[in-house]
């Protein structure tokens, strides 16, 4: 049951991300509100809790059994989400649990059909979903102005060497991998978004530092269910920051990046498409807790269903076991 105020959200994980969704709570006030806040660290869940008005906790499950909760937000590592989400479903808490849903297809498998007995809503923060220009730029595809893909390539950086960086993701346990997990589920997702279509089939490679535990770079080729080809590239080693994928179509193509946009280039002429708007992941994530509150509400199906995440999970998990066996590699659920 919901309060005048909205949704009453517990959040587990008093990391960055979790501050993201607390400033979103802040944005959809009336729909929803952050009354708990839940960090293994102390000093960090009080932090967060002082900005949001709400509970400390440093145990989830006491913070479950204090009540006046009616779903949790779940932002801890990734090999801890599973065995959250089954507390939460079990205290008939909905759920709202960062991407991967998990580390492996069988936990996943578990949170589904937890949530599912419990009657709870299952939401995954594939927050990309919300942004608006990729919003834009996967509608203005579907139009089918520019005629079908044809391939597409999507090229993401980040820093695994930046200090800043939580330890956890450098811990193969707890992360349950390396780049393929943290920010290849994104492209993942972003390219099933733009082509339209699912991942089928992955050629992968990976590789690790010498010294380190996860991968830090990735690269991949992909089959869609429609034919399309794509490809993947995401790189650890701080070469400057890019976020960019480009979908190649019959009649033209589609550049999208985060700092200029979404273009569309046909016959030698470039028109913008949709420009890009300053604190767009800030308003993505406003969108999917908008989201997930009308889930809650109606007890309906978030956009972002915890079967589609799967389908991101089992692409990943198929790079991993493509770069182990040198070979293509038939995405699991696609058989």
């Amino acid at each position: 049951m919901t309060t005048s105020s909205g949704l009453r959200l517990g959040v587990i994980g008093a990391g960055t991300i979790a501050e993201f969704h607390v400033a979103a709570a802040r944005r959809v006030a009336g729909q929803a509100k952050v009354v708990a806040v839940c960090d293994v660290r102390a000093e960090a869940a009080e932090k967060l809790a002082a900005e949001a008005g709400a509970r400390v906790f440093t145990d989830h499950r006491a913070m479950i059994d204090a009540g006046g909760l009616d779903a949790v937000v779940i932002t801890v590592p990734h090999a801890l989400h599973a065995p959250i989400t089954l507390d939460a479903a079990a205290a008939g808490l909905h759920v709202l649990v960062e991407k991967p849903v998990a580390t492996t297809r069988e936990d996943a498998l578990r949170m589904i059909d937890a949530c599912r007995a419990a009657g709870v809503v299952f939401a995954v923060g594939h927050v990309l979903r919300f942004v608006p220009t990729l919003r834009a730029a996967a509608a203005y595809l579907a139009s089918g102005e520019l005629g079908g893909v044809v391939v597409a390539s999507e090229r993401r950086t980040a820093d695994y060497a930046d200090p800043s960086r939580p330890r956890w993701f450098l811990d193969a346990g707890m992360a349950g991998g390396g780049i393929v997990l943290n920010v290849g589920t994104h492209s993942i997702d972003k390219l099933q978004m733009l082509v339209g279509s699912p991942i089928v089939e992955v050629t992968a490679h990976t590789s690790a530092p010498a010294a380190g535990s996860v991968e830090t770079e990735a690269v991949a080729l992909a089959r869609h269910a429609d034919g399309t080809r794509s490809t993947i590239s995401v790189t650890g080693t701080g070469l400057p920051f890019t976020d960019e994928a480009e979908i190649v179509c019959g009649e033209g193509a589609v550049r999208i990046s985060r700092g200029e946009g979404v273009w569309s280039f046909r016959r030698g002429v470039a028109t913008q498409v949709a420009a890009p708007e300053p604190g767009e992941m800030a308003a993505a994530f406003a969108a999917q807790l908008a989201d997930f509150a009308r889930a809650c509400a109606e007890k309906g199906t978030p956009e972002v269903t915890p079967e589609y995440a799967l389908s991101v999970l089992d692409v990943a998990l198929a790079m991993y076991e493509s770069s182990r066996q040198g070979s293509a590699i038939t995405v699991k659920g696609q058989m």
